[in-house]
């Protein structure tokens, strides 16, 4: 609606006297009051948008780096909670908790397995390191097993021989090694950090998809569903009109030139329509179509509620089955328990 404001403005006139003037502003809001930050949960013509996602995906990536090439592969299967085992370098191992906690951030459930591969930064690291108490420990080893084979040296080639038991220490593995600095680790991780972030991207968009296509099943056993409630409303009324018919019939015949009591048989049938009335549990299981309808357009972890909704609406076409004993009603709800076991099934795969 249109909303106006009163304003008002002051003039001096050319006698000096100030004179008041009021203004009336009207401001018309536009046509198209909508947020622009309001999410739209229906696209072209009335489908749904829906952000659900499955738990079965696959994401991979690589990244080239001056030493070489970071391989990240991860994938994700149907799990109750989150669980996730991955396959780490040696090198890597001091960022396996920090590489969870990145996945976990973005998947909330499913079973993960995650394998990285990415080059050795100490392979081409300048820093050595000498690990002296190996070297000693070599040394001496070296010393005591020529003393042992009466190779002492004399005085005049002892240093020769000091030089060659020294390159003999060397020799040995793990005596001299190149290791990564903290700078080189800090950036290797730096890198880690963005392949295993593009392959958790590669994957969300698999298990959104997956997902898409996860919603359209389950929106095609509700309408199923719906198809069967619709036959089973049109047949409810004629039900009651049917036993009345059949149980006056039996009355004629049990009674034969008696008069039938019209009071006794209104109140067999209002006894009957009350213990075979089945327009309760229509009415709920409606209400929870509309439900999961709705889940279906939320995002985040709806798995657990859309199996839910589906238990109830199991338990309600078993009332249904247990209270009617018309054969059209019968088959229409075995059609309506099996579309709701798909519905169970396809929800385990839902995150």
């Amino acid at each position: 609606m249109p909303q106006a404001t009163l304003k008002t403005w002051n003039a001096r006139s050319s006698s000096g006297l100030i004179r008041t003037r009021l203004f009336l502003i009207i401001c018309i809001p536009p046509k198209n009051t909508r947020s622009p930050t309001r999410k739209r949960k229906y696209g072209p013509k009335g489908r749904v948008c829906s952000l659900i996602k499955s738990m079965t995906g696959f994401g991979r990536s690589e990244l080239k780096i001056p030493q070489g090439v970071i391989r990240v592969e991860i994938k994700t299967i149907n799990h109750k909670f989150f669980e996730i085992s991955s396959r780490l370098p040696g090198h890597l191992s001091e960022f396996e908790d920090p590489i969870r906690k990145m996945v976990s951030q973005e998947i909330r459930r499913g079973k993960i397995s995650l394998f990285l591969s990415s080059p050795d930064p100490s392979a081409f690291s300048k820093h050595l390191v000498l690990n002296e108490a190996l070297a000693a420990e070599v040394f001496h080893k070296i010393s005591r097993l020529k003393k042992i084979l009466n190779l002492c040296p004399s005085k005049t080639n002892s240093g020769a021989l000091e030089a060659v038991i020294l390159k003999e220490v060397f020799q040995y593995p793990d005596v001299l090694t190149k290791e990564a600095s903290s700078q080189e680790r800090a950036s290797l991780f730096g890198d880690v950090e963005k392949a295993v972030m593009l392959a958790v991207r590669n994957l969300a968009d698999s298990r959104l998809q997956e997902g898409k296509a996860l919603v359209r099943d389950l929106l095609n056993r509700i309408v199923e569903i719906k198809k069967s409630l619709a036959v089973i409303k049109k047949r409810i009324p004629p039900l009651e009109k049917e036993y009345r018919n059949t149980l006056e019939n039996k009355m004629k015949e049990f009674l034969k030139n008696g008069e039938l009591d019209r009071e006794r048989l209104t109140l067999e049938v209002a006894l009957y329509a009350k213990n075979s009335d089945i327009s309760e549990e229509v009415t709920r299981l409606e209400s929870h179509m509309d439900a999961m309808k709705k889940a279906l357009q939320e995002s985040g972890e709806v798995g657990r509620k859309i199996d839910f909704i589906a238990q109830e609406m199991f338990r309600e076409s078993n009332t249904m089955g247990a209270k009617s004993s018309d054969v059209a009603i019968a088959n229409c709800v075995i059609q309506i328990k099996s579309a709701i076991e798909k519905i169970r099934e396809q929800a385990q795969n839902v995150e």
